[in-house]
């Protein structure tokens, strides 16, 4: 009889900060992937994490997708030091004009085939949808007369 297949990690997910002696950019993210019998390990910048993906960067991508790596990596700094318990660095690359870019190197990895992550893992809540209530502007009926009064201070 052949090996019983299971989908997704058997194992449970690992999350561990840097080391004590990592002196490296304090952002990156060492994501360890297993598909099938392979194990792939990729360095990147998380942009969010649930219960169920981890929505992030892949700067191992950046040679082959033609992307600016030394760009991303400032972009990135700067949303570390300012805002990155405000919002993810995905609205720092859309507000920097490179969200068309970065997305070359956007990728999804979910929980099921994560074994390990090393380094930060933000999580925001972004399944919340604000709703802005606006009323409709009516027009002016045909025989109503409209004067504007200015105000003299």
């Amino acid at each position: 009889m052949g090996k019983k297949r299971t989908r997704g990690n058997p194992y449970p997910l690992i999350i561990e900060p840097h080391p004590e002696d990592y002196d490296g950019i304090p952002f990156i993210t060492l994501i360890q992937f297993r598909n099938s019998n392979d194990t792939k390990h990729f360095l990147t910048i998380v942009d969010n994490a649930d219960t169920s993906v981890i929505k992030s960067y892949v700067l191992d991508m950046c040679g082959p997708e033609a992307v600016d790596e030394e760009q991303v990596i400032n972009v990135a700094s700067y949303w570390y030091e300012n805002s990155r318990d405000r919002y993810p660095v995905s609205f720092e690359f859309s507000r920097q004009g490179l969200a068309k870019s970065v997305e070359r190197i956007y990728r999804t990895f979910s929980i099921e085939f994560v074994t390990r992550v090393i380094g930060p893992l933000p999580k925001f809540e972004m399944g919340e949808v604000k709703q802005v209530r606006r009323r409709r502007r009516k027009p002016v009926p045909a025989g109503m007369e409209v004067t504007r009064k200015v105000l003299e201070l």
